[in-house]
């Protein structure tokens, strides 16, 4: 798809502007663009009942002290049905099988966000 509206949801400023300079940068082209950011849960419910309707959300599967990934990821669901959520975590402690880990770079971002389906 092109022309996504991304919302981008974690706790970790570095994590969420790396990002914004990822789709900023390489983005682009395809239209694609940051419209929220979020460092909690709550942040999330408050951008979305503020009128905020992503086409994507990314979403960290855990914010410290903050809420966690799931509670997000239904918040979104519920207050904008059609976003579609990818949900991410670079805490392999917490999120299983590490074969599971692939390091990213930013143009496989960029493609995926771009082979997106729906």
């Amino acid at each position: 798809m092109k022309n996504e509206r991304i919302l981008i949801a974690d706790d970790q400023s570095v994590v969420r502007q790396g990002v914004e300079r990822v789709i900023e940068t390489f983005g682009e082209e395809d239209g694609h663009r940051i419209v929220g950011s979020a460092e909690s849960v709550s942040e999330v419910e408050s951008l979305l009942k503020g009128g905020l309707r992503p086409t994507v959300a990314l979403v960290d599967g855990k914010f410290p002290n903050r809420g966690d990934g799931e509670k997000a990821a239904e918040i979104i669901r519920r207050l904008s049905p059609s976003t579609v959520i990818v949900a991410f975590s670079s805490d392999p402690q917490s999120y299983g099988d590490t074969q599971w880990n692939k390091h990213q770079s930013s143009q496989d971002l960029i493609d995926s966000l771009t082979n997106l389906q729906h």
